[in-house]
């Protein structure tokens, strides 16, 4: 349980580290706690540290809607439900790949309806970190 305290306060400063730098500290220190008991998670995390701390690479403003699975959690929860509305499972590959479908448009609509105020006032600067990420708009400088 004290390492539990111990790791869960690392992580809350994790997610407040002010650039990749602080991000890379606190990991490094949440490695480190869960080292004693279990050194291969520890490895792990040091592994898969440019993974983990992916999102600090973004503003500051659309961090907390970067590192949250809510989004996931939520489309999870719609396939749940309508899993235990067909009875308990789906009839058909075909049947779970529809209501997944609508899962997915569900959640697009609703976000493209009221997109989040903290996204948007950094529309410039994520479509400036997408291009020098993948490249997205050099076909259109070459036209």
């Amino acid at each position: 349980m004290k390492l539990y305290r111990e790791v869960k306060e690392k992580l809350f400063l994790l997610f407040r580290a002010h650039d990749v730098d602080e991000g890379e500290r606190q990991l490094s220190a949440i490695a480190d706690a869960v080292s004693k008991e279990n050194s291969e998670l520890a490895d792990r995390l040091r592994g898969r540290k440019g993974n983990y701390l992916a999102f600090l690479k973004y503003p500051q403003e659309v961090r907390t809607h970067i590192y949250t699975t809510n989004g996931v959690e939520s489309v999870n929860s719609g396939l749940e439900y309508m899993r235990y509305e067909l009875g308990g499972y789906f009839p058909s590959r075909r049947s779970l790949d529809f209501n997944y479908y609508i899962q997915i448009e569900h959640r697009n609509d609703g976000w493209l309806r009221r997109p989040l105020p903290a996204v948007s006032s950094n529309t410039y600067e994520l479509r400036q970190l997408f291009e020098l990420r993948f490249g997205i708009g050099k076909e259109r400088s070459d036209q």
